[in-house]
């Protein structure tokens, strides 16, 4: 088996002991040397799984002091998967509130310069076409940073789509809400197009309420 694979394995083990109560929800993990031997892999793979889940939100390192379980307030009640979806959903509400704060000045921005000449025609075709994917919904989203003629908001936007994607949040993102979205993008696109700052920000802030009620009721 090679390395690529086994530590996908692992991250599955260790997503299993936090499952099911052996390293519950804010404990600590074991060092490195004890996983290693328990899984029977080399601490480069142990390390690579560990990453996977931090960047997941699932995992946190504390400096000088190990790596932790998320704590997220878990239910004793709640089932093995039940305990891993609310770890993801508390990993991804943590990278939205993160979106929104940069976003929102994002849209003003983008509509001041679509009110300074700028053209708003790319964004709108963005809105229009839009299926209501979760890769739609990733690109109407940087076509608004890109709108600012700014590359590097460009670039820190798409970092925190990167990340939403690592979390898994398409696994959180039915059809049916993505779908429902699309009247939200449209009322964004067209206040960008309009230059109206106030009103970009109204529907921008609008677009993520709803998307976290989704996130939060599971849908």
């Amino acid at each position: 088996m090679t390395g690529s694979r086994l530590y996908e394995l692992v991250v599955e083990q260790i997503l299993r002991l936090i499952a099911t109560g052996e390293i519950p929800p804010g404990a600590r993990l074991p060092v490195e040397r004890d996983l290693a031997e328990r899984f029977g892999v080399s601490r480069n793979v142990l390390r690579e799984a560990i990453r996977v889940l931090e960047v997941r939100g699932i995992v946190r390192s504390r400096p000088g002091g190990g790596r932790y379980v998320r704590d997220a307030n878990i239910s004793a009640r709640l089932s093995p998967v039940g305990v891993i979806l609310r770890l993801e959903r508390a990993a991804i509400l943590d990278v939205l509130e993160s979106r929104e704060m940069l976003e929102v000045q994002v849209a003003r921005l983008a509509a001041r310069k679509v009110a300074e000449g700028a053209d708003g025609q790319p964004l709108l075709e963005a809105a229009r076409v839009s299926s209501g994917s979760w890769e739609d919904n990733a690109r109407f989203h940087t076509a608004i940073a890109a709108a600012t003629g700014n590359f590097m908001v460009e670039r820190l936007v798409r970092l925190q789509l990167d990340l939403l994607r690592d979390v898994r949040q398409r696994d959180h993102y039915s059809t049916r809400e993505a779908r429902a979205g699309l009247a939200e993008h449209r009322a964004i696109a067209t206040a960008i197009s309009g230059g109206d700052q106030d009103a970009a920000e109204a529907a921008l802030r609008a677009h993520f309420a709803h998307t976290r009620a989704n996130v939060e009721q599971g849908a």
